[in-house]
């Protein structure tokens, strides 16, 4: 057996890790700045970054069109891209750190399940609604039923996991698996 010499000892990992977090954090700021600045300039118009910043630099005016394309699409959808992205990530981290589990999810406690639960609920049933109802509605009826889905999931799975102003988080992994098993698809028979 042939042994390498190690030129270098291998660290321990019990240090202080905040100088390290606030490196790794600095980057995923700068990599967010720098997808924004791209998701500005990339669309199907054509109409780039530069084609705003280089009539500005020169003091003549922006096109209405290249405005319309920036305010009106590429920015509203940069914003609801990051909010929605963040509004997930803090989700995620919520239910991983409340059953202290790195792979928890939605799925894990029938909350996913209880939001398809309801989106085939509206499928299904969706032209039972009275007409005047249906065309207020429309085509966010099935994203509607899926919240109301997943939320009616969450509200029946803390009400199973509570008891006397306690919430178990045991049991609430439990009555989730069982939420889910009911709620989701069914085997065929």
């Amino acid at each position: 057996m042939v042994s390498l010499p190690i030129s270098h000892p291998i660290e321990s990992d019990t240090g202080d890790r905040a100088p390290r977090a606030r490196r790794l954090f600095g980057m995923l700021v700068c990599g967010v700045i720098a997808m924004s600045i791209l998701a500005l300039g990339t669309g199907a118009s054509g109409v780039a970054v530069g084609d705003l910043v280089l009539p500005v630099l020169r003091g003549e005016e922006i096109a209405t069109r290249d405005l319309v394309v920036l305010f009106d699409i590429r920015l509203p959808r940069l914003a609801m891209g990051l909010l929605v992205g963040a509004a997930l990530a803090v989700s995620g981290a919520l239910m991983q750190g409340l059953f202290r589990n790195p792979l928890a999810d939605p799925g894990l406690v029938g909350v996913g399940a209880g939001a398809g639960l309801g989106a085939v609920v509206a499928i299904v049933l969706g032209g039972l609604l009275p007409v005047g109802f249906a065309s207020v509605i429309g085509l966010h009826l099935v994203p509607f039923a899926a919240f109301l889905g997943g939320w009616g999931a969450t509200i029946l799975l803390y009400a199973v996991s509570s008891r006397q102003g306690r919430t178990s988080v045991a049991t609430m992994l439990l009555a989730g698996i069982a939420l889910g098993a009911l709620a989701g698809p069914q085997p065929a028979s």
